[in-house]
């Protein structure tokens, strides 16, 4: 018995349409199932994206109120230094005010009736001339004016050799020294010049008075009367 010959475009169109359909079947299932999963996946990552940016700008507004608190405390601690410091010069002149007085008064035990409350070196533009300024009180004790005169005088070496100037070496007009009057106190300054060369050590400064039965003498380290000064040169 004899079998139809099957065409032979059916032998090539049936298993292409058996592909077709497998394709189909395999698109429609797996691929779409794997696009719908991908999907999803895309829109919880977009979720997590949002999320991580609210949580970025709530860091950074945090910082940003944290860097505001950190200079509010800066400058808070700032004005505290400051006013600090301003505290202690106010306390350091009401003491030095203080001291003026308790001399003035003789109340610190000092019963001297003249004394040399302070005495400064400044230096000028030449390296040879100094300014010497002196602050005198009283006691307030003494009921009348004193007056009377300041004698100036340097220890030091020149040229390897132990020298004493006198007030009328160091002035620029010998034979007229410095004088003062007053009730109270008063502040005075003097000009004096050094030889070339000369290696001050000391200053001593004597003060002379009708009024006193002994002269007062101070005699200070000239260094260290140079080193309280903390400004600049001053000009002459």
């Amino acid at each position: 018995m004899k079998y139809p010959e099957i065409p032979k475009w059916q032998l090539v169109a049936l298993p292409l349409v058996m592909i077709l359909v497998g394709v189909f079947y395999f698109g429609k299932y797996y691929v779409a199932d794997e696009l719908i999963k991908a999907n999803h996946r895309i829109q919880d990552l977009q979720r997590d994206l949002q999320t991580a940016h609210e949580l970025l700008d709530e860091e950074r507004a945090r910082a940003t109120v944290a860097e505001r608190e950190a200079d509010v405390v800066r400058r808070a601690n700032d004005l505290l230094r400051q006013s600090e410091r301003q505290r202690q010069d106010e306390i350091a002149g009401l003491q030095a005010d203080l001291e003026l007085y308790r001399r003035l008064g003789g109340a610190n035990g000092a019963q001297a009736p003249l004394t040399v409350r302070y005495l400064e070196l400044q230096p000028t533009q030449s390296p040879r001339v100094f300014r010497v300024n002196i602050s005198l009180t009283q006691n307030l004790r003494r009921p009348a004016a004193v007056a009377g005169s300041v004698q100036l005088a340097v220890d030091g070496i020149l040229n390897g050799v132990a020298r004493h100037l006198s007030n009328d070496q160091l002035v620029a007009e010998p034979g007229k020294p410095l004088g003062f009057q007053f009730e109270h106190f008063q502040q005075l300054e003097q000009l004096i010049t050094l030889p070339e060369g000369f290696e001050a050590s000391r200053l001593t400064i004597q003060l002379k008075s009708n009024s006193l039965k002994d002269p007062v003498v101070q005699s200070m380290e000239w260094d260290s009367l140079l080193n309280q000064n903390a400004t600049a040169p001053a000009t002459d």
